[in-house]
């Protein structure tokens, strides 16, 4: 006795079986996707981080000559180093040790001579005062006074007042009454 229908159940199951077949190949292909990105990613941050360093590290050597020094100080040292190893494995003859060492340790005299001159600039009293001198020419142009207010001298026995107690207006030096709110200053 034959059903009527069981003919056509069979393509249907085929049917189901190929779509659920093409779900679960998509589906294994997007855990894969994730679990790359999953994978991958910690080292791309880290990568671009990287990148990131190093460019900052270079405009910091382009704005501060001295950083710029000490890193050809450490190259030129490195390069020794390395220079040092070549030669007691072998790879470097003696007569060529010498002519390079030579000429690493010349150039590494004149970055540290270079160094010390940049710090003997830097340390110039001359120089501290000539720059406060601009600074403090640059604030009174620029209206922004002295960084800190000088103290108000006061009358024997009087504490001195930097500020009116009424209104809070920054005072001058000889002040008797607030230049803002007028109030009396004794």
């Amino acid at each position: 006795m034959t059903v009527a229908g069981t003919g056509a159940a069979r393509p249907r199951f085929l049917a189901n079986k190929l779509n659920m077949t093409i779900v679960v190949f998509v589906g294994a292909l997007l855990l894969l996707g994730i679990a790359v990105i999953a994978v991958a990613w910690p080292l791309l941050q880290e990568r671009r981080g990287q990148f990131q360093t190093d460019a900052s590290a270079e405009t910091l050597l382009e704005a501060d000559p001295l950083m710029a020094l000490y890193a050809q100080r450490d190259a030129i040292y490195q390069a020794i180093k390395e220079l040092r190893f070549d030669h007691q494995v072998g790879k470097v003859s003696e007569a060529d040790y010498k002519a390079f060492d030579d000429q690493l340790r010349g150039q590494a005299a004149l970055v540290l001579k270079q160094i010390d001159a940049l710090k003997k600039a830097e340390a110039d009293p001359a120089l501290d005062a000539g720059l406060e001198a601009e600074i403090a020419a640059l604030r009174q142009v620029n209206g922004s006074g002295p960084a800190r207010p000088a103290p108000v001298a006061a009358p024997a026995g009087k504490v001195a007042l930097n500020f009116c107690p009424q209104c809070g207006h920054r005072l001058q030096a000889g002040d008797r009454f607030c230049g803002k709110c007028g109030a009396a200053l004794s």
